[in-house]
């Protein structure tokens, strides 16, 4: 890892491209060689992993077929293909997008080192795609102790279009399939962002099949298996595609630098969350499954010990001009992190300690069955949301650097802007966390308070904080282009002025509440966790875009006149009503698989439950309501204000200069004579 670096700024568009290094093209055969060592370091580990943990030592179990170690093996040695191969893509897909600026002459398009990170993360997503395909029948043959000679088309398409594990391995292999057709045909900078969004959203969907989302705690351990890989793809994947460069791309050993800053405590913390949700923490020495990841813990505290030695000698080395030192060391921390991916692989074929679960619902709900709610069991049965509570840190975290930076220069911020902002995420924080968030699983009721909180409550807060400013004043202007140019350019958008559109806007504010409870979307996204987390984000996103558009002291591409956004609040308070009266008045469950199937016995009548949702929702808006109209009232009262000193100020002017036409009032009147006159 590359430790943060500030001791450089990017001034020159010279290095903004590279730093050119005559010697570096001789030097490729020996860098190619280092990472195909590296690589065959990480495949020996896996090896010794797979055989030393048990994976294929398998036992036949009276009554069922016997597995067939070879396909355990073909199992495992995929597993860390495909892990490599994902990294080399999200790492150059990633690099080419945001480790280097784009042309001088024309800063979207790509320069010559980000075209090639490209087409090599093109090569490599491709790969990816393919190794996934293989991987269906081979987890099918592992998931149903089958051998090679057993296997038929018809069952590996069966397992690939009907169970989680091959639909998961099917959507990364379409993906990454178009990852790699987008990075291939990519001379712009917005696209190669794009192939690298996609080829991070390849890496997710097994996660949410994979031994983590089978145990009791598979909330908890998918969130951080999400931020551990794709925190992994951007240390390791990076470093690669640094490593791999023709030329010595200063800006990107910076760039680097500060997101393996973050990306290196993400990885090892997130990798302590995963742990401690499949097992208990004994079986760190006790078990084959503890001993391998006390392994890959201890090579992660290795490199950070070379980022440590990286920060300290090789990028002075690197800003310098001599790329030596960074090659020598980095080709050492690729080798550790192959062999970590190594056994990495080794983890996914080997079977955590099984324990038992606390009840049947645990399986579906990620916890054990709540008792009767209780102001204590609301408040203090924590239920952390890791993703939210990761995304809350950073939020706040980014937001007070932001604040304390303008104060260092001798600008203001308000202070209730920080204050707003501090209080959305803990309003996020606590209805998915505390005991709420355990209660929105088991009670319609307590989903729908969740639900009004995330859409109508928290987005309020959150776009008072006007982060955007915010973010425009502290972050400072790069004429090679940075976080700064990104955000101004998404402002600025086609896509940013279409969503920002009042009536589209309000269209995907309203249509969720009716298309999610009144199809069969609502129940999808109970009984999965990717959909409910994506409920969960889509709640907060589609609030949190109506109401800056409504409320937003933030920049937008549209201004809106004050009346139309008071009649485009109101529009929105009337469909929230009919939805509440609509689940009042059903009688029908929602969801009813779900609810029955969980089947919590101090739970009563369901669809008295549901009415009482229905009446959140009709009822919840009046809070909001009054925070809502109080603002609206107090900025259109301070924008009248500030037209009227600056009509008087023309007027003043106007009136120094001896050119009363010029007086706006002046104007005004005389317009009114003209109508009078008309009249007459």
């Amino acid at each position: 890892m590359l430790g943060y670096v500030t001791t450089s700024t990017e001034t020159s568009e010279n290095t903004a491209v590279t730093i050119p290094d005559p010697a570096s093209r001789g030097r490729s055969g020996w860098r190619a060689a280092a990472v195909l060592a590296a690589v065959a370091a990480g495949a020996v580990a896996a090896v010794i992993a797979l055989d030393a943990g048990g994976a294929i030592q398998l036992e036949a179990i009276p009554g069922l077929s016997a597995a067939d170690p070879a396909v355990t093996w073909a199992a495992g040695l995929l597993k860390y293909a495909y892990d490599l191969l994902m990294l080399a893509s999200v790492g150059c897909t990633v690099a080419a997008a945001i480790f280097l600026p784009g042309r001088a002459e024309d800063r979207s398009r790509l320069s010559a080192q980000a075209w090639r990170w490209l087409r090599i993360g093109s090569v490599a997503t491709g790969l990816w795609a393919l190794v996934a395909l293989v991987r269906v029948p081979v987890e099918y043959a592992n998931t149903f102790a089958l051998g090679f000679d057993d296997l038929t088309l018809s069952g590996a398409w069966s397992y690939l279009t009907q169970a989680d594990q091959g639909t998961s391995l099917g959507a990364t292999a379409a993906l990454a399939l178009a990852a790699a057709v987008v990075a291939a045909r990519s001379f712009k900078v917005s696209w190669a962002a794009a192939a690298a969004a996609a080829a991070i959203g390849a890496a997710l969907p097994p996660i949410f099949t994979g031994h983590s989302a089978a145990n009791g705690n598979h909330q908890i351990a998918v969130d951080g298996l999400i931020i551990h890989v794709v925190a992994a793809c951007f240390w390791a994947g990076g470093l690669l595609a640094l490593f791999i460069a023709r030329a010595d791309p200063a800006v990107a050993v910076r760039r680097y630098s500060a997101a393996a800053a973050f990306a290196y405590p993400a990885v090892g913390a997130s990798g302590l969350i995963v742990f401690g949700a499949n097992v208990d923490f004994s079986d760190l020495w006790t078990s084959d499954y503890g001993r391998i990841a006390l392994a890959k813990a201890a090579l992660l505290a290795v490199g950070g010990l070379i980022g440590w030695a990286h920060r300290r000698r090789t990028i002075p080395a690197v800003n310098a001009g001599d790329r030596r030192a960074f090659w020598r060391l980095a080709a050492v921390e690729l080798a550790v992190m192959a062999v970590a991916f190594g056994l990495a692989a080794s983890l996914s074929v080997t079977p955590p300690p099984s324990g038992e679960l606390p009840d049947p619902n645990a399986a579906f709900l990620g916890f054990a069955t709540p008792g009767p709610i209780t102001f204590s069991s609301l408040m203090l049965d924590w239920y952390p949301a890791v993703l939210v509570c990761t995304a809350a840190a950073f939020g706040v975290g980014f937001y007070i650097a932001g604040v304390v930076r303008l104060r260092r220069r001798g600008d203001a911020w308000p202070w209730i802007r920080t204050a707003m902002w501090i209080a959305g995420w803990a309003v996020v924080v606590l209805v998915t966390s505390t005991g709420l968030g355990k209660y929105g699983l088991v009670l319609f009721s307590a989903h729908m308070v969740q639900h009004m909180a995330l859409n109508m409550l928290a987005p309020v807060f959150l776009v008072l904080g006007a982060p955007v400013t915010l973010a425009l004043r502290a972050i400072r202007p790069r004429r090679s282009g940075g976080p700064r140019e990104w955000l101004l350019a998404f402002v600025h958008s086609r896509f940013a002025r279409l969503v920002s559109h009042p009536v589209v806007a309000l269209v995907i504010y309203l249509t969720s509440l009716y298309i999610m409870y009144f199809t069969g979307i609502f129940e999808w996204a109970m009984n999965s966790h990717f959909g409910h987390l994506l409920m969960t984000g889509h709640f907060l996103a589609s609030g949190s875009l109506f109401f800056w558009i409504v409320l937003g002291p933030d920049p937008k591409p549209r201004q809106l006149s004050y009346p139309a956004k008071v009649l485009l609040y109101f529009v929105s308070i009337v469909f929230h009503a009919v939805f509440g009266l609509a689940l009042m008045m059903g009688t029908g469950l929602i969801a009813e698989t779900w609810y029955t199937g969980l089947a919590v016995p101090w739970v009563g009548d369901l669809l008295a439950d549901q009415r009482t949702g229905g009446g959140i929702a009709w009822a919840f808006g009046e809070i909001p309501s009054l925070i809502i109209i109080a603002v609206l009232i107090g900025q259109w009262t301070r924008a009248d204000e500030r037209e009227g000193r600056r009509l008087d100020r023309m007027a003043e002017r106007a009136s120094a200069s001896g050119h009363p036409e010029d007086d706006p009032h002046e104007v005004y009147n005389a317009y009114l004579a003209s109508l009078d006159q008309e009249r007459r």
